[in-house]
């Protein structure tokens, strides 16, 4: 007959079976220290080299953004969507056909990247630089080589501000290469090369149109080291130190105009048909009196006349408060 355990015994292997709860949360534990990973579509650049492109479309899409609203004379709205990682494969099927491919040549650079931007926002264009209101209900099309001509200035001018805001970083440089309509013969990349896609949407009357920028990563390799928040505030940093000194510079050189007012006094019109030769006007001013000094036509100083050398001066006093500034106008 089997032995029959007695409560202590019974306690004893009760105490060394884990409680099922415990079991689950160490289960939870060890799931939380394992992460998914797609060995088909790997991030190969990191969040804080995502966030300094971000900071650099960012800067480009408030750029593009006036530049549209000022040459279209209408409200364009430009924001940074999202910013993807994908097969160059997969890029070039989720583009419709027909598509505006401009494939821009960037010597600062390896290979060639890709501005797509939705065909209807370049009728639109078109129709807003021939002088018409700016359809926005159109079929899409292919682009004529006509209408291209057309806004290829405005092409010109958003490389232009790829090449600025990408000075941060690197010496850009980005020109146009070449312009088509159908992804299958845009080959930048492999097809299983990744390539990192920046969406931007832009808004005009009411209606949203999609533009982005498509760059292939061995492009982007070599200068990823730079691509640090880092070293993308710092740049922005220095350049913005650049800017002011060259602005002070600038003003510091202009020449502005500077007028002593002697005296002026009020006359009506039949007084100043009757006046005749070695008539003399009399002027409430005296002789001693001070003087107002204007610089760009406003009165900013108290001088009084006088001789430096064998020429004509003033001798500033003090500078005028607000009040006396309002006084004189």
């Amino acid at each position: 007959m089997d032995k029959i355990l007695t409560q202590e015994e019974i306690d004893a292997l009760l105490s060394n079976v884990s409680r099922p709860d415990e079991m689950d949360m160490n289960l939870l534990e060890g799931a939380n220290r394992f992460h998914v990973y797609d060995f088909k579509h790997p991030d190969r650049i990191s969040k804080e080299q995502i966030r300094s492109l971000r900071t650099i479309h960012e800067n480009f899409a408030r750029l593009s953004a006036t530049y549209l609203s000022t040459f279209l004379r209408t409200m364009v709205d430009v924001n940074l969507l999202s910013i993807d990682q994908v097969t160059y494969s997969e890029y070039t099927l989720s583009l419709s056909v027909p598509s505006s491919i401009y494939v821009l040549q960037a010597d600062g650079l390896s290979g060639k990247i890709i501005l797509e931007i939705s065909p209807i926002l370049l009728l639109f264009m078109v129709d807003r630089l021939l002088g018409g209101p700016g359809e926005t209900q159109l079929e899409p099309r292919e682009i004529t080589l006509i209408e291209q001509n057309v806004v290829k200035s405005i092409i010109n001018r958003l490389i232009e501000m790829l090449n600025e805001v990408w000075g941060q970083v690197v010496d850009f440089r980005g020109s146009l290469h070449s312009f088509e309509t159908d992804p299958q013969f845009v080959q930048i990349a492999r097809s299983s090369e990744t390539i990192v896609i920046i969406f931007f949407e832009v808004k005009v009357k009411g209606f949203v149109y999609t533009m982005n920028v498509g760059i292939p990563y061995f492009s982007l390799e070599p200068i990823l080291p730079k691509l640090s928040n880092q070293a993308v505030i710092g740049t922005t940093r220095r350049k913005g130190d650049e800017d002011r000194t060259m602005l002070r510079h600038t003003l510091q050189a202009t020449r502005v105009p500077v007028v002593a007012q002697l005296a002026k006094a009020r006359l009506t019109v039949r007084e100043f048909l009757n006046f005749r030769r070695d008539d003399v006007i009399q002027l409430p001013q005296r002789v001693d009196a001070e003087l107002p000094l204007l610089v760009g036509g406003k009165v900013k100083f108290v001088a009084v006349p006088g001789n430096a050398g064998r020429k004509k001066a003033v001798r500033i006093l003090r500078v005028v408060s607000p009040l006396e500034e309002i006084f004189h106008q």
